[in-house]
C-alpha cells in the first residue's frame, strides 16, 4: 500500500512540474498574460534566492501572494533583498482583468506595472477596475481612473 501512495505522489509531482513548465513557456512566449498567470498561480514556483542567469526572461514566480515575471536575468544567490517586491529592476508585476482574482493594489515598478484599462485590484476592502491606461496611482488617490465593482466580500466571496 505504501508503494502505491509513493507512486501516486511521484506521478502528481511530475505532472505538477510539467504543468508549471508549460505555463512558464507560455509566459515567456507572451501567450499567457497576467490574468492567466494569476489564475494558475498554484502551478507557479515560489521565488527563492538562486541564480536566475539562465532562466528565460518572462518566467513567472510568485512571491507574497503576487505573481511576477522575470524581467532581467541575474544571480540572486547571495542577495536576499533581490526578491521581486524589492528588486524592481529585475521583476515585472502581473495584473489580472478578473475581479474575482484581483490582488491588492501595488505601485508600478518604474514604467513597468502601470495599471491598464480593464485590470483589477483591491484597496480598502473594495474591488476596483482601472478605466484609464497608464495609471500609476491607487483608487484612493486617483478615483477618476478607477471604477468600483463592490466589496471584496461581494465580488470575491471572501
Amino acid at each position: 500500500m505504501a508503494e502505491i501512495i509513493t507512486l501516486a505522489k511521484e506521478e502528481l509531482k511530475a505532472r505538477g512540474k510539467a504543468d508549471a513548465a508549460a505555463l512558464a513557456a507560455q509566459a515567456v512566449s507572451g501567450e499567457a498574460d497576467g490574468t492567466q498567470l494569476i489564475a494558475s498561480q498554484d502551478t507557479i514556483p515560489t521565488w527563492r534566492q538562486r541564480d536566475y542567469s539562465a532562466v528565460p526572461v518572462g518566467t513567472p514566480y510568485k512571491w507574497q501572494g503576487l505573481v511576477y515575471k522575470l524581467w532581467q536575468q541575474h544571480d540572486a544567490t547571495a542577495q536576499p533583498d533581490w526578491s521581486p517586491d524589492q528588486a524592481v529592476s529585475l521583476w515585472d508585476i502581473c495584473h489580472t482583468t478578473d475581479p474575482e482574482r484581483a490582488t491588492p493594489y501595488t505601485a508600478p515598478q518604474g514604467t513597468r506595472g502601470l495599471w491598464q484599462s480593464g485590470e483589477c485590484c483591491t484597496e480598502n476592502g473594495q474591488v476596483w477596475r482601472c478605466i484609464q491606461d497608464g495609471t500609476a496611482y491607487p483608487p484612493s488617490q486617483l478615483p477618476a481612473a478607477w471604477s468600483g465593482l463592490g466589496s471584496v466580500e461581494e465580488v470575491q466571496g471572501v
